[in-house]
């Protein structure tokens, strides 16, 4: 019963995934007649990825990281 469960849950992951790389572009078809194609569009949209987030990620950095630090020394300085 445990193996059933693993096969459904592992078919669930696979078209989930198969969702996922069909949203940002690569088919079925493309990874089968092109591969070197699809690991470049799959680099190009990482890239895209990374240039979209990372503004996002040092504004939220300004806040975010001081309130670790603060965290932190409190933390450190309760235990001593």
């Amino acid at each position: 019963m445990i193996l059933l469960g693993r096969a459904i849950g592992l078919f669930v992951l696979c078209i989930l995934v198969g969702l996922f790389l069909e949203s940002i572009g690569i088919t079925l078809q493309g990874l089968l007649t092109d591969t070197w194609h699809t690991l470049d569009m799959l680099w190009q949209k990482s890239r895209d990825l990374v240039a979209w987030s990372l503004p996002y990620a040092l504004l939220g950095a300004i806040i975010v990281v001081p309130l670790v630090l603060l965290s932190l020394v409190d933390r450190l300085r309760r235990r001593w």
